[in-house]
């Protein structure tokens, strides 16, 4: 049976990704390789050891499912290198995509990176299980003229953007600029908040984006020192109907609210639903996920410990002070699936990316 990688890759053509060998969990078993955790029990494969998901719930998340999964010591971290996590997804899909004794945690970029159709992408993340999700609410900021003129502006208006890679984290806010009518220009190599700030102030870029602004004190105070400079926040990468709250007395409206005042046919556009699923993915801090091919006990018992760990003191002062949204159980499924998007949304942005990516290339 061909999967969903292969159909989107065959539909798209030169557009997106070339056909890729069948999915690691369509391969007979015996061909397999097995985990080799500390005593052939629970590992934790972590995607992207030098991104900021690892800094985060590396300290704390092995010991909590330890506790919650009821063992006597903390989880075998097995941790794969770079910062986007496709290089361990990619792993965990081809060596371990039955067993269920190994979860992956994978940082939101790495679901960027498969609906932009990657070439290093070799997984498909609609088909693992959520143990768990945790959310950001990433937010655009930009110059107060911007603000001022979403809603009242000249079409195909270059826009300057900061971002990381063409096809990096940032991408939604590209992709919501062009539903405002305006004409993004990305602005590649400023990764860090600090640099897209500093470019923001240089007039390098006209508008950056946040993904974490709760994340730390650090970005938290940048965000209030860049709306006392004349840069506000402009929406969240949302749909939620409550405004989230910012430093300065900001109170920041999501994309969809603010195209339902500046741009409301924006909203029945195909793009605008490939945004959707491109947007939930950029916010995925972490996902915690096992194989399809996992047997229903053993997914039983990591969802029970999963959510058990979420009790952990630990976990729950980092959520409460970063800002993080907790998902687990059926909340994490129905999250999962709502950034992995559907062949028709993915088709829009990979034609969407393969009309623009030239232009963006040749600067």
């Amino acid at each position: 049976m061909i999967g969903r990688r292969a159909l989107l890759a065959l539909l798209a053509g030169g557009a997106a990704m070339p056909l890729r060998r069948g999915a690691a969990s369509e391969l007979p078993r015996e061909r397999l390789l097995m985990p080799t955790g500390a005593s052939g029990g629970a590992t934790l494969l972590v995607a992207g050891n030098h991104s900021a998901m690892a800094d985060r719930w590396v300290p704390v998340l092995p010991t909590a499912l330890a506790q919650g999964l009821d063992l006597p010591a903390p989880l075998p971290v097995r941790d794969t290198v770079g910062q986007d996590g496709v290089t361990g997804a990619n792993l965990f899909d081809s060596q371990f995509a039955s067993d269920g004794m190994v979860a992956l945690a994978a940082p939101g970029s790495a679901l960027v990176s498969s609906l932009c159709g990657d070439p290093r992408v070799h997984f498909d993340y609609s088909r693992w299980l959520p143990l768990l999700l945790s959310l950001t609410m990433p937010v655009v900021i930009g110059r107060a003229q911007l603000h001022r003129s979403l809603g009242n502006f000249m079409r195909d208006r270059p826009v300057r953007i900061a971002v990381s890679t063409l096809t990096g984290i940032e991408l939604p806010t590209v992709l919501a600029m062009s539903l405002f009518g305006l004409r993004p220009i990305p602005v590649t190599g400023l990764a860090t908040p600090q640099a897209a700030a500093a470019a923001l102030r240089d007039n390098q870029v006209d508008t950056i984006q946040i993904t974490d602004p709760l994340g730390t004190p650090e970005t938290t105070a940048l965000i209030s020192t860049l709306a006392q400079a004349g840069f506000p926040a402009l929406f969240t990468l949302g749909t939620q109907v409550d405004p989230l709250p910012l430093p300065n007395d900001q109170q920041v409206m999501s994309l969809q609210a603010r195209l339902q005042q500046d741009a409301h046919s924006a909203l029945h556009d195909l793009l605008y639903a490939a945004w959707k699923p491109l947007a939930a993915a950029a916010g995925v801090d972490l996902a915690l996920v096992l194989p399809m091919l996992t047997q229903s006990a053993t997914l039983a018992r990591w969802r029970a410990g999963t959510t058990q760990a979420m009790h952990d003191s630990a976990i729950q002062s980092m959520a409460h002070q970063s800002g993080r949204t907790l998902l687990t159980g059926t909340d994490a499924t129905e999250a999962l699936r709502l950034a992995s998007g559907d062949t028709s949304t993915i088709m829009t942005l990979r034609r969407w990316l393969a009309a623009h990516l030239p232009t963006w290339r040749l600067g």
